[in-house]
């Protein structure tokens, strides 16, 4: 027994050493070191509600999926600016609420919302001889003869970010000029010296992107999809991940055409399998299509992850606002990052005087008894916060306040244990039989006491997130659950542990310093 006690012991130093090392505030680059995640309450941002215009006619299904596609829409451009946990939300009302942690800047924060977003579909310009064209070949030759009367449209050329450097514009005249993604005019010289938007890759690498189109013109965009499912295939040894799209009419048409025509020699000669896929003019893919597609259906392959395939899924049947947004907002406010540090400043003030009054009180009542289940009370805050962080855990105001409130909860089980170890005591056993009496007497009552508690947790998150889609709430609720989970932990292991360092020594005979009252019948 003793000795499978320090074995646990060792274990739970370990765990305390390591989940310390977690929370320690040092910045290191090298272990890829972050600070806590803070919400919009604590740390300032931007917040924003938005009233979604729908056409007349417009039915509640209609309404409820073009809703459900913006806010993935909203959630992936506002991921590409590291917005740390933003809440984008359904309300009453066809409205979305969007609440962007950090982003002080409304201004901009608004204008990231707005867009509308444009997808559409892009494939490599070839010459005559059906190879591919590069920026250099525009650069370098004034007889521009494989330019492709089909296919008149904005040239785009992209870095190896993906992100659009140039494009290629040809007025009514027939003029060529080369533009920024503002319009304005980029000259061939200060197209040369462009080497930091580049991104390290020469002229001869930067491929020529022509909107992909039908044998009449018509430009293919994400306004002809259909449906995009992500198809992942397990094989022994390996994972297939592809993505399954489906147009509707007009758009099967189109794309069969396209990739008839980028797959077959016919116009285009040697075959150039790739199809880009295109973003508000950034690539974010350039798959390659193995087989022409029939009947408005095909797959997108390549490279993928299971990750990276449900990602391009999402983005194809969400890549533009499939409904404008009224502007301004109906409701907008800048949150003051000062007042959230006066809230996280007050927030740890008081959670500290409570852990020290908490761990005062269990001292003097029930001595050693209680000096121990304050070093549980320590273990157990190091761990909740560790679990924080590496969730990662948005911490809000009402976050912080559940973490207080748990602190309190955390001793109760601890109660209950050393109050049975009295009566224990009272009986005439000595320590070690108390030990294992009161925990195991006690055990039917924390468990039933917690399990109401994490019943509540879990109703209150499906309140917060479905119903009337709270972040406080779910924020609240989450953060108890964990400190529920783990104060069953430290008192049922950590305490017990502690405490039967003890047994067998000279202080395990006198029952007095580990229970008040001890000695008395």
């Amino acid at each position: 027994m003793a000795r499978r006690n320090w074995f646990v012991f060792f274990i739970i130093i370990i765990i305390f050493a390591a989940a310390l090392w977690v929370i320690l505030p040092i910045d290191s680059e090298r272990f890829g070191r972050q600070g806590m995640r803070l919400g919009l309450d604590l740390v300032g941002g931007s917040h924003l509600v938005y009233q979604a215009q729908f056409p007349e006619g417009s039915t509640a299904d209609d309404r409820t999926k073009n809703l459900d596609r913006a806010l993935i829409t909203i959630q992936n451009r506002i991921d590409k600016y590291g917005v740390t946990e933003p809440v984008i939300q359904k309300q009453e009302g066809d409205r979305i609420l969007v609440q962007l942690p950090g982003f002080t800047d409304i201004d901009a924060a608004k204008e990231l919302v707005e867009q509308t977003g444009f997808l559409e579909f892009r494939m490599v310009e070839l010459n005559n001889d059906g190879e591919p064209v590069y920026l250099s070949n525009y650069l370098e030759s004034e007889q521009l003869s494989f330019f492709d009367k089909n296919a008149v449209g904005d040239r785009i050329f992209v870095n190896g970010k993906g992100n659009p450097i140039a494009f290629l514009y040809k007025d009514d005249t027939g003029k060529l000029s080369f533009r920024d993604e503002a319009g304005n005019p980029i000259e061939v010289d200060q197209l040369k010296g462009m080497e930091e938007q580049l991104q390290g890759l020469p002229l001869e690498a930067i491929l020529s992107w022509i909107p992909a189109r039908g044998d009449d013109g018509t430009q293919l965009t994400g306004g002809f999809l259909k449906t995009a499912l992500p198809d992942i295939q397990e094989r022994p040894g390996a994972i297939e991940a592809q993505v399954d799209i489906e147009w509707n009419a007009e758009g099967g048409e189109i794309f069969d055409q396209i990739a008839r025509r980028i797959y077959d020699s016919g116009a285009y000669g040697t075959p150039q399998r790739a199809l880009g896929i295109f973003l508000d003019k950034a690539i974010i893919s350039a798959p390659q299509i193995l087989e022409p597609a029939y009947g408005g259906k095909g797959a997108i392959t390549g490279d993928f992850t299971i990750e990276e395939v449900q990602d391009l899924a999402n983005l194809l049947e969400s890549g533009a606002l499939p409904m404008p947004l009224q502007k301004p907002p109906l409701y907008e406010e800048k949150v003051s990052a000062t007042l959230g540090a006066d809230f996280v400043e007050m927030s740890l003030r008081a959670g500290m005087i409570g852990i020290l009054l908490v761990m005062l009180f269990m001292t003097v009542y029930y001595r050693l008894s209680g000096f121990l289940a304050s070093l549980s009370l320590v273990f157990y805050g190091v761990i909740v916060l560790a679990i924080f962080k590496l969730w990662p855990v948005t911490l809000t105001l009402a976050g912080l306040g559940a973490f207080v409130l748990s602190i309190g909860m955390a001793v109760d089980a601890n109660v209950l244990i050393f109050e049975r170890m009295k009566e224990e005591f009272r009986s005439g056993r000595m320590l070690g039989a108390s030990i294992e009496a009161g925990f195991g007497r006690a055990w039917p009552a924390i468990r039933d006491s917690n399990v109401t508690t994490i019943i509540v947790c879990l109703i209150l998150i499906w309140l917060g997130t479905s119903i009337v889609a709270s972040a406080p709430v779910t924020g609240f609720a989450i953060t108890l659950l964990i400190g529920v989970l783990v104060s069953m932990l430290t008192a049922i292991v950590v305490t017990k542990a502690f405490l039967r360092l003890f047994v067998g020594t000279a202080l395990a005979r006198k029952p007095s310093l580990f229970s008040p009252y001890a000695g008395r019948k």
